[in-house]
């Protein structure tokens, strides 16, 4: 596969991270068989991936779906950064759950990391589109965002935001 391929994709998603290190993209990491075909099989259930006649593996349209909005997420992380560090903290409640763990997906998505359960860091703006998803999902008065230009312990922030 081709390197520049899979810069585009990020190796903190799930999905990309474990098509990253499969495709070679990471070689330092040695993966499992038994990994790669509970993965497979998990990408087909979601119905993101087909095997052709042939045993090759193809994205669906669902798939191909979900990697260009990933990549569109993504895409922001293309621009230079303003030397800001965006907060995020929610409160969502345990009834929602399944809307708190997509908010914890699309943060991955833009390297927002983990501060704590409910707390991210991350280097880039929201982008528009996810505040509407926000309200569109009724959380977004669970959800605050906070753009800071310096903190205690900056340098400690800005090494987890570094990690991969």
């Amino acid at each position: 596969m081709d390197e520049v391929f899979w810069e585009n994709f990020p190796h903190n998603h799930p999905a990309f991270g474990l098509m990253k290190d499969m495709f070679g993209y990471n070689p330092k990491k040695e993966i499992k068989k038994d990994t790669i075909r509970v993965n497979i099989s998990r990408l087909k259930k979601q119905g993101l991936i087909i095997e052709s006649e042939n045993k090759k593996i193809c994205l669906t349209s669902q798939g191909k779906e979900m990697v260009t909005y990933i990549k569109d997420r993504h895409s922001i992380l293309k621009k230079p950064w303003d030397k800001k560090i965006r907060v995020v903290v929610f409160d969502i409640p345990e009834k929602e759950k399944s809307i708190r763990d997509w908010l914890r997906t699309e943060l991955g998505l833009l390297t927002f990391k983990p501060l704590q359960k409910s707390v991210y860091i991350g280097k880039y703006p929201m982008p528009d589109d996810l505040y509407q998803d926000l309200i569109k999902n009724d959380i977004f008065n669970d959800v605050h965002i906070f753009t800071i230009n310096e903190a205690d312990k900056q340098k400690e922030l800005l090494e987890l935001l570094e990690e991969e």
